[in-house]
């Protein structure tokens, strides 16, 4: 009787079953992201210059708050390598 046709079951998870990872994943949240943006859009019960100036007030708010952000971000870093420098002058003074 001949054994080698028979094989033991593939139940492992195949090598390549990563390849629906983080990557593609992100790409459908975008892509469902701008479908439901054009829905919204297209349903919207408002003018197309009230939406227009609704979606730029928004930006512009959205871009002061990046903006914001991004200038707090910078002082505390400043503020972090102030600290990293008077301590790293402290020990050179003490050793």
């Amino acid at each position: 009787m001949e054994y080698s046709r028979y094989q033991e079951p593939d139940w492992r998870p195949r090598e390549d079953s990563s390849a629906f990872g983080s990557g593609a994943a992100i790409t459908w949240l975008f892509v469902g992201m701008g479908i439901g943006a054009a829905v919204a859009l297209l349903l919207a019960p408002t003018s197309g210059r009230e939406l227009r100036s609704a979606i730029g007030r928004g930006c512009h708010r959205t871009l002061e708050g990046i903006s914001r952000g991004a200038r707090e971000l910078r002082e505390r870093g400043s503020n972090l390598l102030n600290f990293a420098r008077w301590r790293s002058g402290e020990r050179l003074r003490e050793g």
